[in-house]
């Protein structure tokens, strides 16, 4: 019995553990607003200090749906109405969605790209660097 207990602790503080925005180094951006984060990431902005940005999406559909409701303040409904709308009318396309491996090994280069991961993921700091949203 306080096996099932650990386990459903365990689980649920990992349900809950908080989402971080990383950015290529490249960027050198350490700072966004929440707004700034919701443009980017349903891609009505691309470029932020005047640098171009590309958005990656993770593929993890716990932590997509987390991001989306917290950041986006969207339901995954919602997000994929607009996706579909937006691709229709030939607007914009989704971005790529991405494993933490993925994510990982990206060949970035002078490129900024922009992601999201969980507070419990490791990440290597040589490719992701956590930006502090406002």
């Amino acid at each position: 019995m306080m096996r099932y207990l650990m386990i459903l602790i365990m689980a649920f503080t990992l349900m809950h553990a908080d989402i971080k925005v990383v950015a290529t180094p490249t960027c050198e951006i350490e700072r966004v607003t929440q707004s700034d984060i919701k443009r980017l990431f349903m891609l009505k902005q691309q470029s932020l200090d005047d640098r171009s940005i590309k958005i990656v999406d993770r593929d993890e559909k716990s932590l997509y749906k987390r991001f989306v409701e917290e950041h986006l303040n969207k339901t995954l409904r919602q997000m994929k109405t607009y996706w579909v709308r937006m691709l229709f009318t030939g607007k914009k396309i989704a971005p790529k969605k991405l494993s933490l491996e993925e994510l990982n090994g990206l060949e970035y280069q002078e490129e900024c790209y922009f992601s999201y991961t969980d507070e419990e993921e490791s990440i290597d700091p040589q490719y992701w660097q956590e930006v502090q949203v406002e």
